[in-house]
């Protein structure tokens, strides 16, 4: 079985973990599992150093349709069994050639379509519809959270339609290194009895990196002496206002530590933290928290997307509602004060994340699903 991958190559966050886990895996049980790519970036440099076969082929601009007939000869030749789309470029792309190829399509909404270009309203008005346009197109789509398929239902899309993929994460490997004392020495800071309070975020509005920072100032208005401090992992167009805001507010327990491109750096950040946040507004299934699953780290998310899917509050992590900075702030006292609390629910996330959101597991559903589509693609083709 021959699955090609499209994805615009310039992604970065959940669906290039997603994507470059995905394939690595399927190749992994013997499917051969390709990329097509429309730029170069981060994705592309991490496909082939994974050993990933990848073709790119250029689209200067969006709205560059030159390259359509380039993308649909690529395919026809490729030999491919299917074609697996990710994201806005690509389902846009594939809205001009899926009714003229000879192999099935299917696309994975990795997030709500309705919010991948808010915050910038000239992109919003024009890719927003496009990319709600081309779904519809699609007689297949995956889903990463039962709250998305759910989502796609209330908007009128088919149930049959829908199919839920779970994210997986690798429990297999070691990722004991860096340690704690290894990143924290990286970045000069104490290594000492802290309780440090993590998030890794892109700095865009959808990502609620101010319902971090907020709670972060409510804690220390309420515990100045408080042996906490937060790491803030990330950049993007809104990291000027947030360093403003630490700094206006005189909040220097709080770090900014940049981006972080080295995967095995990325596994020292997830050892050294003590309590794993995301505040976004609006989630898929975040990787962030798997991240922090695999370590063994409590949980504080808000309960968005698919993130109640992943996390039962009050067993396994805890959760508050969209942009709550101050329940934020009253969780993060809660880790902080009690050891015994985020160790336990640390592990009980552990643990759960392991039996049922497995690399393993994403990869064997994906297989089942692949087969089953090109197969009802050839019984129609057939009769036809």
């Amino acid at each position: 079985m021959k699955i090609l991958h499209f994805i615009s190559g310039g992604d970065t966050g959940g669906a290039k973990t997603h994507v470059l886990s995905l394939l690595k895996s399927l190749r992994q049980k013997n499917i051969d599992a390709r990329l097509l790519c429309i730029m170069e970036g981060i994705f592309t440099k991490e496909a082939r150093e994974l050993g990933i076969p990848i073709t790119v082929i250029p689209q200067e601009k969006r709205w560059d349709i030159s390259v359509i007939g380039k993308i649909k000869r690529f395919i026809a030749e490729s030999g491919c069994d299917m074609v697996h789309c990710h994201g806005a470029r690509a389902n846009y792309i594939a809205l001009f050639i899926m009714k003229s190829l000879k192999v099935p399509m299917a696309t994975t909404l990795h997030s709500d379509y309705k919010l991948d270009f808010a915050g910038n309203a000239r992109k919003n008005m024009i890719y927003t519809p496009i990319n709600a346009f081309a779904l519809r197109r699609f007689k297949h789509i995956f889903t990463v959270t039962e709250a998305f398929r759910q989502m796609l239902i209330d908007r009128g899309f088919k149930a049959e339609r829908l199919n839920v993929i779970y994210n997986g994460c690798d429990f297999s490997k070691d990722v004991s290194r860096p340690t704690r004392s290894e990143f924290l020495r990286h970045f000069s800071l104490k290594d000492d009895n802290t309780v440090y309070v993590g998030i890794a975020a892109r700095f865009y509005e959808v990502k609620g990196v101010n319902v971090f920072l907020q709670g972060a100032k409510v804690f220390f208005d309420e515990e100045p002496n408080a042996g906490v401090e937060f790491l803030v992992l990330g950049t993007g167009e809104l990291e000027a206002e947030y360093k403003k805001y630490v700094a206006d507010n005189g909040l220097d327990k709080v770090h900014f530590l940049g981006h972080i491109s080295d995967e095995m750096l990325m596994h020292g950040f997830y050892n050294a933290i003590d309590v794993n946040c995301l505040t976004s507004y609006s989630e898929s299934f975040p990787y962030a928290l798997l991240e922090g699953a695999r370590a063994g780290k409590a949980t504080v998310a808000t309960a968005v997307g698919g993130i109640p899917e992943m996390i039962t509050d009050g067993v396994d992590g805890c959760l508050i509602s969209s942009g709550d900075y101050k329940a934020f702030a009253a969780v993060i006292k809660l880790f902080a004060e009690n050891k015994q609390i985020r160790e336990k629910y640390g592990e009980a996330f552990r643990e759960k994340a392991k039996k049922c959101f497995s690399l393993e597991s994403m990869a064997e559903t994906h297989i089942n699903i692949y087969k089953k589509i090109i197969k009802e693609y050839t019984n129609e083709n057939q009769i036809s």
